[in-house]
């Protein structure tokens, strides 16, 4: 302690400095080295050499990986910094059954275990939740930078209703951020690789008092363009991300801890670009459909893309604000009390392309904000064999989703001879949920344990949306005449309802215009649970099987109707999980193997697909399909024959289906969906990764690596639609380098995607286009380590 002590002011100036110089954060440290890391459970020693143990918090305690029975991938720190993953989309490199797609609304799509919700909306919830040490980041659009300076990171799959605030149907992931230290240390790490990217990142840790313990960490990312458009040879794809984090944690007491985590982020980065594959006409005979056929095809390439130019830049403002306060106080010697508040912000303004010429066809400007308020109170107590958790949560979400899609050149620009204009979607949702929650573990014999959980969910969301009528040039002010024609087809012989400026102009039933938005209320309640059996086996292994129910809140869109039925929700979907599985450890614990069987019975699943209007014709909105199915099974090898060598190879088979649905195909006509699979949710997904480190002098060691990822093919839709299939792909990156022994210092060149594989993770079909988005070509830089 006297170190620390020393070391107090230098701390606390290199602390300032940190906050006034460019951001450069953080290296992950592991769970020992950090001072408010708990350790796991001790119910056998731990291994003395072999593979490494792995301590999580998946059940919010601190446990070895292979005592919790549930089906998590787990990576640390610099397991993520050498395979470059810089924000949770990048964890599909890593993860098998994870995928992450780009949409055109700015926000990403996550499906695990091929549960995924396909829709844009910035106030959708998500299928699979990403949690900062446990604070939940409650919508997609929020966790591009969760990724900073972290210990590891924990993904749970499966329903994860019971212990964790946000029901969710796919999974979990939660980032579990470096800690404070009891001593000084800092570090910074430097990368520069293709396309003139900078990747730089650091923090300070240490004491500023005896029982204060501070860690600021940052990152900034500049890079150049990648894409290229096929038309005016334009460039596009520059990066500008700053992200910044501050712990502190205070321990006043024995028995009182209180961790305060305030962080950020703002992304200025150009937009992606997709790229077009096919032209097909929403609405021929019009004069905005010769142009379109005369656009030449794209080639097929990774660089090449295309968009507008005359609009606005391609580029997004999104920012990003958290501050969360965990309080545990130890009310006796057996049980916690435990309180985690959190505010979170965010907002965005970004112009997206997402026909992929350099006409307007639909090109999409978002306005959109979310403000997020979350209270989590629980009670963990021990007893003679026993653990328990109860608790209970509550959450208010306000959202405001703002749209202008620009499609003057559009086909469906035109209704019938009367021209139209550009139209402006409006979302704003007040999203209150409050839950209780308990869990027991209970040891009936020695090894043999029986775990059951219940969450009770009531929620309550107040919805007002529509489509504006926009004000001056280029805005949508000539849609309120052709509404007001068409008030003449469905009331024929009544008075027209004008509509004025800023008023909303889509018609209800009766053929009314809606004027003010339509209000809506959807109130849901539900019970999660969750019931298991595990037993230890012999060398610190585990076989469980578990069954439980998850639940996922439903959701109103945010579209440009034409009717108001468009506006319709969808009510919360359910899946009840049946998983057995097993870890073990063998010889002597160089070799860990683990393995899952599951199946989900899946009821009332939600997607964006269409209805039938009686004008319009097929409209996009969101549907359910009443029961559809999820076979699968996983299995995880990982090897360490010798010391500094390592084999770790994962995959997983999913075999998705829908069992019962009948809905509108893309032409409008009724069709029978049974049969089909599910999108993004490829058959099989395996990643693996090698390395070696050896001696090459006293003072430094040399190291190799290399890793890849399948995923066979999939597809965007449900239903066969070949522009939307997304065909296997395998990536591939190397390493190679050398790093001092105690790992001060540490250099490396690396490259990924290694082979130049063209690939997209993501299709979509807009008016008079089919756009895939395409995953970045070959890559290769070198990576500059410090610590102090």
């Amino acid at each position: 302690m006297n170190r620390a002590f020393a070391c107090n002011g230098r701390f606390a100036r290199l602390l300032l400095a940190s906050s006034a110089l460019a951001p450069m954060p953080g290296w992950a440290q592991t769970a020992g080295s950090q001072a408010t890391e708990p350790q796991a459970s001790e119910t056998a020693p731990p291994p003395s050499s072999g593979i490494a143990e792995i301590i999580v918090t998946a059940q919010k305690r601190s446990q070895s990986i292979n005592e919790v029975p549930l089906s998590i991938t787990a990576a640390s720190g610099e397991q993520l910094l050498q395979a470059g993953i810089s924000s949770t989309a990048d964890l599909a490199k890593i993860v098998p059954g994870l995928t992450a797609q780009p949409s055109p609304f700015n926000t990403p799509i996550y499906t695990l275990r091929g549960i995924g919700f396909v829709e844009f909306s910035l106030a959708t919830p998500p299928t699979v939740a990403v949690y900062t040490d446990e604070v939940p980041l409650p919508f997609s659009a929020m966790t591009k930078a969760a990724a900073l300076d972290v210990a590891r990171v924990e993904v749970l799959k499966g329903p994860q209703g019971t212990l964790f605030g946000q029901n969710t149907t796919g999974g979990a992931i939660n980032f579990v951020a470096a800690k404070p230290t009891q001593d000084f240390q800092a570090g910074a790490d430097l990368s520069y690789s293709r396309f003139d990217t900078i990747d730089a990142q650091g923090f300070v840790s240490g004491p500023i008092t005896p029982n204060l313990l501070a860690r600021f960490s940052a990152r900034a990312i500049r890079s150049g363009p990648w894409q290229k458009s096929s038309s005016s040879g334009d460039e596009l794809g520059n990066r500008r991300e700053t992200q910044a984090r501050l712990l502190l944690d205070w321990q006043p007491t024995d028995t009182l801890k209180v961790a305060l985590n305030v962080n950020g982020w703002l992304d200025k980065s150009d937009s992606q670009a997709p790229q077009r594959t096919e032209t097909f006409i929403s609405a021929p005979g019009n004069p905005n459909e010769a142009p379109i056929r005369a656009l030449p095809p794209q080639p097929l390439t990774s660089r090449s893309a295309d968009w507008t130019t005359d609009l606005f830049p391609l580029k997004h403002d999104d920012r990003f604000v958290q501050a969360s306060l965990r309080v545990d106080y130890d009310l006796s010697d057996t049980v916690t009390l435990t309180s985690i508040s959190a505010y979170n912000h965010y907002r965005t303004e970004s112009l997206q392309d997402y026909d992929a010429t350099p006409l307007q066809i639909a090109d999409i400007l978002t306005d959109g904000k979310v403000t997020s308020l979350s209270q989590e109170l629980r009670l963990t107590g021990t007893s003679a064999g026993l653990r328990w958790i109860v608790g209970a949560n509550y959450q208010r979400d306000k959202t405001r989703d703002h749209a202008t899609y620009y499609a003057t050149d559009a086909t469906t620009h035109y209704v019938g001879p009367m021209e139209g204009g550009n139209v402006s979607p409006v979302n704003d949702s007040l999203i209150k949920t409050a839950a209780l929650f308990a869990n027991v573990e209970y040891e009936v014999i020695p090894n043999l344990t029986v775990q059951a959980g219940l969450r009770y969910t009531d929620s309550r969301r107040d919805n007002a949306s529509c489509a504006l009528v926009g004000p001056g040039p280029g805005g949508n002010e000539s849609f309120a005449p052709i509404f007001e024609f068409l008030q003449t087809l469905i009331r024929p012989g009544q008075p027209v309802v004008p509509i004025a400026e800023g008023q909303c102009y889509s018609l209800t039933a009766e053929g009314f215009p809606l004027i003010t938005p339509l209000k809506a209320k959807l109130n849901e309640d539900n019970l999660s649970w969750r019931a298991g059996v595990n037993y230890k086996t012999g060398n610190r292994g585990l076989i469980y099987a578990t069954v439980s129910r998850g639940y996922k809140a439903g959701s109103f869109p945010t579209v440009a109707p034409a009717t108001a039925k468009e506006l319709a929700p969808v009510a919360q979907e359910s899946i009840t999980a049946y998983e057995v599985g097993f870890k073990q450890p063998l010889f002597d614990h160089a070799v860990q193997l683990n393995g899952a069987v599951f199946y989900y019975d899946y009821k009332d699943k939600q997607l964006r697909g269409r209805i039938l209007d009686q004008i319009f014709g097929p409209l996009d909105a969101l549907v359910q399909v009443p029961k559809s199915r999820v076979k699968g099974a996983e299995l995880e090898v990982v090897i360490q024959p010798a010391d500094g060598l390592h084999l770790n190879v994962a995959g997983t088979y999913l075999d998705t289906e829908i069992t019962r649905f009948t809905g509108f195909n893309q032409s409008g006509e009724l069709a029978d969906f049974s049969g089909a699979r599910f999108p993004f949710s490829p058959k099989w997904s395996v990643v693996a990764d090698a390395g070696y480190d050896f001696p090459l002098t006293a003072s430094m060691q040399g190291f190799v690596g290399a890793s890849a990822n399948y995923n066979s093919r999939t597809t965007a839709s449900i239903g066969d639609i070949p522009q939307l299939a997304i065909r296997a792909y395998t990536l591939v990156d190397l390493r190679a380098g050398v790093h001092a022994p105690d790992d001060s210092w540490r250099f490396s060149v690396w490259g990924r995607n290694v082979f130049n594989k063209y690939y997209w993770t993501s299709a979509f079909q807009t008016q008079d286009v089919y756009v895939r988005y395409t995953g970045r070509p070959a890559t290769y830089g070198a990576t500059f380590s410090y610590r102090f």
